[in-house]
């Protein structure tokens, strides 16, 4: 479930557009509490990648923010690969079936 997350909305990095989370009256709020139940702490790389934008940061700046972003992104993504096939080797095929479905596996 934690690396489902960490993938999860918009890869699991707590990416917030421009005025931070709206759900939370645009403020970001304080606690991040809606982002850690729905899509995890954000990652310093998707924080930075962030801040780059907002300032407008030169194309290279960006540009190598970007692939540091994306490396972690890679990397949540096998953690949860990995974790998903651990899961499925302890999991009857009902039981797998029953996981397919409700998107814990694919």
């Amino acid at each position: 479930m934690e690396a489902r997350r960490d993938v999860g909305f918009g890869g699991g990095f707590g990416f917030r557009g421009p005025g931070g989370d709206r759900r939370r009256g645009g403020d970001g709020g304080n606690d991040g509490g809606d982002r850690r139940r729905i899509g995890g702490e954000p990652s310093p790389e998707a924080e930075a990648l962030q801040k780059a934008i907002e300032a407008k940061a030169s194309n290279e700046e960006i540009k190598t923010k970007l692939a540091k972003f994306r490396e972690a992104k890679k990397t949540k993504e096998a953690n949860l690969t990995k974790a998903q096939d651990e899961l499925r080797k302890v999991l009857s095929v009902r039981q797998e079936a029953s996981a397919v479905m409700m998107g814990l596996l694919q």
